[in-house]
């Protein structure tokens, strides 16, 4: 938790360094901080394949605004394949 704010702390390589590469620049409280596409946060989850990385992918499924092209891109690209939910 940062400031009571959920945050989640990766090491960058591979898909994760692309996944900062391309992350979304916002303010939070004044400091700078990026953000995951919520299309990188499924194919890292989706990489590592926990049960809470699985309710993970079918919470964004269901309430993200999701690229569609750009999620099979990614998966395609790092040989993931998205669970049976």
């Amino acid at each position: 938790m940062f400031n009571d704010f959920p945050v989640q702390f990766l090491a960058a390589s591979g898909l994760t360094e692309e996944a900062v590469r391309n992350a979304k620049p916002i303010e939070y409280e004044g400091v700078p901080a990026k953000v995951f596409r919520p299309e990188y946060i499924i194919t890292i989850a989706a990489s590592v394949g926990r049960h809470k990385d699985l309710a993970r992918i079918e919470q964004l499924l269901k309430y993200a605004k999701i690229d569609k092209t750009l999620l099979d891109d990614i998966l395609r690209r790092y040989r993931l394949k998205l669970p049976k939910l």
